[in-house]
């Protein structure tokens, strides 16, 4: 039997899904299991690795199990995982507290430290990232400061999806350049350990990973992963990608001038680029390919599906089946009421980890389909800032959407209408692209791709959804209102978060 399928991981902000994908690009089948994300006042947000590689073993095994002699026909392995996280392990590699997610912003006066002592335009020069609170740089810091036993006892910082392929290989000692570069732990031009930065922050960079390119095979599976997974010994398994980066090769954005957007729990917009572009206004930052020969220029809505999932849950909403029509039901615009969707501080265009959602406008007029609109509109009208500080870059005839919300066609209309952009809908399954990226990166790994283009070469564009010239109008008028916003909000989000510090 031909050895011609990749079995890939994703490593997700709400579970870990494992699909077993063929040479053509199509899924065969997935497997997911749900995750606990650790959430707490002042910033925290932490899961346990353990429960990825939990989820990594049953997915498998039951994918294997409804699949008979998929294990035979099994190339390799290739991980996908959420990106700017924080997890020490000890010499064994084994996690010394849980590890702190995206969205875990409590950093924020070790990012002000870094920015002080490197300087912000300094740090975003030498790494094309700009300094935050959920940078891996700063979550470095806060456990030298706060857990100093942590700190000292931990042999390696790696993330989410490093964890797996460590935990499949029994080594920990590598990462790739697409998480490197984004956790501020890479000199993006040079594509090597930004050494000089971390002994200015007093951090030892031989705690880092080897930065490897993500189509790099670097282990095999061990008789232990082997035997917890049901797979066969010895399979290769290539360094993965973040999920950002793999999002790139699963939506056929795999060559400099093509532009996607992904709406998932957090959102992101990114466009191909030959080299590292850094902002004047610094809004967008800079991620590595897959294959380390270009990079993205990206800008990313921290709470995206995450603000509607929540919406959803305060207002009794069961599901999706309805969520078109309830939509559909009030008019672009939503009679004067505006959603700000900065549930978790945000990140582009503004990089404020100090702001909060807010619901402007309400009137008694105002039903809860107006609240249900109002948190999608936001949610765009926030893509529509990225979309237009990457314009200046260059220009985006079309944008290529994946991600959970891409398969609302109420969303894609209505993003099309706000941002002035033609919508392109793509054969991949919109929840898919992230799991096809990090299997085209495996399949070039062993040999079942040339390169990324050719393992990208199936996915094909199958619907578009063009700018209403009518509702535009009505956007704009709107999306002015919401930009003024936050300008007049963030002494009082400063004042919030100082009052629920004290």
């Amino acid at each position: 039997m031909t050895a011609d399928w990749i079995l890939a991981h994703d490593v997700g902000t709400s579970g870990t899904k494992s699909s077993l994908v063929r040479a053509d690009g199509g899924i065969e089948a997935s497997r997911a299991t749900p995750h606990r994300t650790h959430a707490a006042p002042g910033g925290i947000a932490e899961q346990d690795a353990a429960d990825w590689w939990a989820g990594v073993c049953a997915n498998t095994r039951s994918l294997l199990a409804a699949q008979p002699g998929a294990a035979a026909r099994l190339a390799g392995v290739g991980v996908s995982g959420h990106m700017l996280g924080c997890l020490p392990l000890d010499a064994a590699g084994r996690p010394l507290r849980r590890h702190m997610i995206h969205a875990d912003c409590r950093a924020v006066a070790e990012a002000e430290f870094v920015a002080r002592e490197i300087g912000a335009d300094e740090i975003y020069r030498v790494t094309g990232n700009l300094v935050d609170a959920r940078s891996p740089l700063c979550k470095m810091r806060w456990i030298r400061r706060h857990e100093p036993d942590v700190h000292r006892r931990a042999a390696r910082y790696v993330q989410s999806k490093d964890f797996i392929v460590g935990s499949m290989t029994g080594s920990f000692s590598t990462t790739d350049l697409s998480d490197a570069s984004h956790a501020q732990w890479l000199d993006i031009r040079r594509r090597a350990v930004a050494r000089d930065l971390f002994q200015a922050l007093e951090l030892d960079p031989d705690r880092i990973p080897e930065p490897r390119r993500a189509i790099d095979v670097v282990g095999r599976v061990s008789r232990e992963a082997a035997a917890a997974m049901g797979i066969p010994e010895g399979l290769p398994v290539v360094a993965g990608g973040g999920d950002g980066a793999c999002a790139n090769a699963g939506a056929g954005a795999v060559r400099p001038g093509v532009t996607y957007g992904c709406i998932g729990t957090t959102a992101w917009v990114a466009s191909i680029r030959p080299e590292p572009f850094i902002d004047p206004k610094r809004r967008v930052f800079d991620i590595c390919t897959l294959d380390g020969e270009a990079v993205g220029l990206y800008g990313t809505v921290q709470a995206a599906g995450r603000a509607l999932d929540w919406a959803m849950g305060v207002l009794g909403e069961k599901g999706f089946a309805e969520f078109d029509r309830h939509l559909a039901s009030i008019p672009a615009g939503c009679d004067g009421l505006v959603f700000l969707p900065y549930l978790e501080g945000e990140r582009s265009p503004i990089w404020d980890a100090r702001a909060r959602g807010v619901y402007f406008g309400l009137t008694p007029a105002h039903r809860r389909e107006h609240l249900l609109r109002a948190t999608v509109e936001g949610v765009s009208y926030a893509l529509r800032s990225v979309i237009e500080a990457l314009r200046e870059v260059g220009p985006i005839p079309a944008l290529r959407l994946i991600g959970g919300g891409g398969q609302s066609a109420a969303w894609r209309r209505m993003l099309a209408d706000i941002a002035g952009v033609e919508i392109q809908v793509l054969s991949t399954q919109a929840a898919d692209a992230t799991s096809l990226g990090a299997a085209i990166a495996a399949g070039v790994g062993v040999g079942l791709f040339r390169d990324l283009a050719h393992g990208a070469a199936s996915i094909a564009v199958t619907e578009s959804h063009a700018p209403d010239p009518a509702a535009r109008a009505i956007y704009d008028a709107r999306y002015a209102l919401y930009t003024s916003l936050y300008p007049a909000l963030k002494p009082a989000f400063a004042q919030l978060a100082e009052t629920l510090a004290g």
